[in-house]
């Protein structure tokens, strides 16, 4: 078998026709199991789609695609943390003889949410992602580690509300409106380890109002109980989750994206906030 693999053509390894590098080539939408360790205890078997990349030197005409897999393959049955990408991230530059490279992995997560008051359990799945940047190359080098969730929540306009108790001193009825409503939320993070359930809490905290798979009437009429206490524009909601990250000191940096999906407005509210550290978040990751 090696006497035949040495007697077969290697395009790759010959020059490059133009030599310029590759910032970063790779592999997309490749399907990877993995562990994931649960805040709560325990381990879940995740199944995420996951990129990697690798840059190309200006000699090198192409990288071997299955090395990066290859590489991955002794991964697969480890619990996965922003050390362990790291550990990937330093194996895959070393096999590839490159100086940076790239990992992300795109998966849902699932937490048992019970109803407000009747206690039905049920999961619900947080779209999240992990994302892992390694440089090797002075004076660049470093590594950092970015953790991703999307979060429901519900809004009640304030502005609906308000309208609704003019009507009722005028002797009429109306009923405020709301919204389904995201917060799209992406930290940078590293020692100690900061689970996504943790972010998830703290978003949830901040904006209240959250989905419930199983509601009956009692927990229907207890979340608009909670909703009339609680009402709030898009910009209510960044401000309140740009609180609650920045609460966190090993959090070094964040960027949340709130959108309100208007059900009388043809249009989606949207606002966007990040902490401003020094090269940092900034618009660039959303507008």
């Amino acid at each position: 078998m090696e006497s035949l693999k040495e007697s077969l053509p290697d395009v790759q390894s010959t020059t490059p026709t133009i030599r310029r590098e590759i910032r970063q080539a790779g592999v997309q939408n490749l399907e990877v199991p993995f562990m994931l360790e649960s805040w709560f205890g325990g381990y879940n078997d995740m199944i995420a789609n996951v990129s990697i990349t690798t840059n190309v030197s200006s000699d090198v005409k192409g990288i071997s695609m299955s090395r990066l897999l290859l590489t991955l393959k002794k991964y697969l049955r480890k619990p996965l943390k922003h050390f362990l990408i790291r550990e990937i991230l330093e194996d895959l530059t070393q096999n590839l003889g490159s100086t940076s490279s790239a990992m992300k992995f795109e998966f849902k997560l699932p937490i048992l949410r019970k109803s407000i008051l009747t206690s039905n359990e049920f999961p619900l799945y947080y779209k999240c992602k992990f994302e892992g940047h390694l440089r090797t190359q002075p004076p660049e080098e470093n590594f950092r580690f970015f953790q991703g969730v999307i979060i429901q929540y519900a809004s009640y306009c304030p502005c609906s509300g308000e309208l609704c108790k003019d009507l009722e001193k005028k002797g009429k009825q109306g009923f405020p409106h709301a919204q389904r409503s995201f917060a799209e939320v992406l930290a940078e993070t590293a020692e100690p380890v900061v689970y996504l359930e943790e972010i998830i809490e703290l978003v949830e905290k901040a904006v209240v109002i959250v989905p419930y798979p199983i509601i009956k009437r009692i927990d229907e009429q207890e979340i608009a109980r909670i909703a009339s206490e609680n009402p709030m524009f898009v910009e209510d909601a960044v401000r309140a989750i740009s609180e609650a990250l920045d609460s966190r000191k090993d959090i070094y940096d964040w960027i949340v994206k709130c959108t309100h999906e208007e059900s009388i407005h043809t249009s989606e509210a949207i606002a966007i906030n990040w902490k401003g550290v020094p090269n940092g978040f900034d618009e660039k990751y959303y507008l």
